[in-house]
């Protein structure tokens, strides 16, 4: 008996020896028909994996990773039209995800017309009355000679309101306090004027009465119901807008023709590629979205984009119907751009503007005298800056995050800065789960980090939704925080990573502005500002898991984890060649880091001058510049970021 079992063990072994004998003959085979386009060994590969394994070689067919493992293994799979690249023990990493980026600067390099850019500019630095401005928007109107009834966008230049003392309270009080629509109308007789704030145009805009009569023609009962428009001391809409009502405006105004905006904005991703980013999110409105759609069909879109769309919120109070409709579009589009989310766009303000829970110690900066809690549009009782907002019954965020998120809609891409905020969204997806299950919300996404409460981390880790986290406001909020709030406050609350990932939530990175990511990775680590204070030095983290937060969490964001976020075979081919090892560079040197090669879709988009002349390397339509060369393109002042 125990010799007839030995014996089938045997047969069975044989067997499958055989079959294993033949399936790698048929593999070889097939790897000689079809051989690698691209080998890269003798390198080390940071393949951020489950297990985040370190190999030596990657090979790549058509757009996506063929395999990856040791120099031999690997170059046995190079065939005569292959381009092997010996690394000589450079680092390779995968594509790195930025979760929030600031894409969409449309005049890069200061050389495009307000005819093209279809704004036309208002100097607040030349700005002392509010006669000043009336007098430079008629100019505008007889320099350009719009036609009767045409739209006009009026971008305030020079003038910021995102937060802290900006040294303009005098201009601002001019926006806010002395200018309204009857102004506005003294320029703008015969057409429909809107005119930025200083602020993202989701947070605030001043129209004159054309355009205010517009949007309550078409939008009247909407606007009754969540507002927010400013009353004047009559009770009358002086033109001051918020959100929802800004929403419904911005959509009317002429948009840029795509061909135009396009180029502006590929220098924009020009400079993506540069630092090894091969995938950003963020919001787009449909002019933005269109414009990245014609560098697609040019063949220059170098970088993948999950984008939330940004134009529809606000514009409809059907939530149940339209929602249900809208929550189709998720995920569709291309391997290049696809919708990640249906965005708000913005939960609350920046600086003064973000939604705080706690009363503060001391002044701000130059708008607190609007905004002493900030803009809290998740908040019901908000109905704009102390003394002037019109009261609502409703509140159009709530009830979107509520009803859309029952039927699917996803919230992501969206600021969220303050704790307010952020503990109003905690317990308003407590709700949508209840309503409708613990799924629908298991994409959520919340971005920023600028406060998060400690208080807030087991829900947030309960719930299952992901912090988008931006380590610029480790420097730029801390400093300010600890004046306004408190030690506590300064050192707990801001960008707090590591108290969020010891809780158990997913944290990934972003930038939140159009800056070096490598030393947006370094300040995750060292938590230092400029002056070299260390701020929360107990939120920390490793280098290992800063890499993680920029590939393999932020693909879970860009809903393509199977896709996006390490090198594993079947994956899209995304990858850096550095100049330094990641691993074990001093952490205050992390800035310092430079991608040699970028790989996007399997083809190489760009190389620095002296990797393509080590190699002699000259792909068609790749970059061959470095970081700087790109960068010295900017217009002064430009592309610089910003919150939202």
């Amino acid at each position: 008996m125990n010799h007839r079992f030995s014996l089938a063990s045997f047969v069975t072994f044989a067997v499958g020896l055989l079959c294993a004998l033949a399936l790698s003959a048929s593999l070889l085979q097939a790897q000689q028909a079809s051989p690698a386009d691209l080998v890269l060994h003798n390198g080390k590969i940071l393949t951020v994996d489950a297990n985040y394994s370190v190999a030596q070689a990657v090979a790549i067919r058509g757009n996506v990773i063929s395999a990856v493992g040791s120099n031999e293994d690997v170059l046995k799979l190079a065939g005569p039209q292959t381009t092997v690249i010996d690394l000589k023990g450079r680092t390779v990493i995968p594509g790195l995800i930025d979760t929030h980026r600031h894409i969409y600067e449309a005049n890069y390099d200061g050389k495009m017309t307000p005819e093209k850019l279809l704004q036309y500019p208002v100097d607040w630095r030349a700005v002392r009355t509010k006669d000043d401005v009336v007098s430079q928007i008629k100019g505008l109107v007889d320099h350009y000679k719009f036609k009767p009834g045409e739209w006009i966008y009026v971008a305030s230049e020079g003038l910021s309101v995102m937060g802290g003392d900006s040294g303009q309270g005098s201009q601002i009080k001019i926006l806010f306090d002395e200018l309204n629509r009857w102004e506005l109308d003294k320029a703008t007789p015969n057409n429909p004027m809107m005119m930025s704030e200083g602020m993202p145009e989701q947070n605030g805009l001043l129209v004159n009465s054309k355009a205010l009569d517009i949007i309550l023609a078409s939008h009247g009962d909407m606007i009754k119901k969540y507002g927010r428009l400013w009353l004047d001391a009559g009770g009358r809409p002086d033109g001051h807008l918020e959100p929802p009502a800004t929403r419904i405006v911005r959509v009317l105004p002429p948009q840029p023709n795509p061909a135009d905006v396009g180029p502006e904005y590929k220098m924009t991703i020009d400079e993506d590629s540069a630092m090894g980013l091969t995938t950003v999110s963020t919001q787009l409105t449909d002019d933005l979205v269109n414009a990245y759609k014609w560098l697609e069909s040019q063949g220059q879109m170098n970088v993948r984009m999950a984008y939330g769309m940004a134009t529809i919120f606000g514009t409809f109070d059907d939530l149940d119907k339209k929602t249900k409709e809208l929550a189709k579009l998720q995920g569709t589009g291309t391997d290049l751009i696809w919708v990640s989310s249906i965005a708000p766009s913005a939960a609350d303000g920046a600086g003064s503007r973000t939604c705080m829970g706690m009363e503060r110690k001391s002044t701000y900066g130059s708008i607190d005298n609007w905004w002493p809690m900030g803009q809290c549009h998740m908040d019901s009782e908000y109905s704009g800056p102390a003394g002037k907002g019109a009261r609502t019954p409703a509140s159009y965020f709530r009830d979107w995050v509520v009803q859309g998120g029952a039927n699917g809609i996803r919230f992501a891409n969206t600021h969220t800065a303050g704790e307010r905020t952020i503990a109003l969204l905690l317990n308003l997806t407590e709700q949508v789960q209840r309503q409708a299950g613990s799924a629908v919300t298991k994409q959520w996404a919340f971005d920023h980090c600028t406060y998060v409460n400690p208080r807030d981390f087991a829900q947030a880790a309960r719930l299952q939704v992901t912090f988008s986290c931006a380590p610029k406001y480790i420097a730029s909020t801390s400093a300010q925080a600890l004046q306004t709030y408190g030690d506590a406050v300064a050192n707990t609350y801001v960008v707090p990573v590591k108290g969020l990932l010891d809780a158990g939530v997913k944290v990934v990175f972003e930038a939140d502005n159009n800056g070096y990511v490598w030393g947006d990775l370094e300040l995750l680590q060292t938590r230092k500002d400029r002056d070299g204070k260390v701020w929360g030095p107990q939120e920390r983290v490793d280098r290992t898991t800063v890499l993680k937060m920029a590939t393999r969490w932020a693909a879970d964001y860009v809903l393509k984890p199977d896709k996006l976020g390490s090198i594993e075979p079947g994956k899209w081919a995304d990858l850096a060649v550095l100049d330094k090892d990641y691993m074990t560079i001093p952490t205050e040197q992390i800035h310092t880091i430079q991608p040699q090669l970028t790989v996007l879709n399997g083809k190489m988009i760009f190389l620095t001058p002296a990797f393509s002349q080590e190699y002699n390397l000259k792909p068609a339509g790749a970059l061959i510049a470095t970081f700087e060369q790109l960068k010295s393109r900017r217009r002064p002042g430009g592309s610089g970021g910003g919150a939202d």
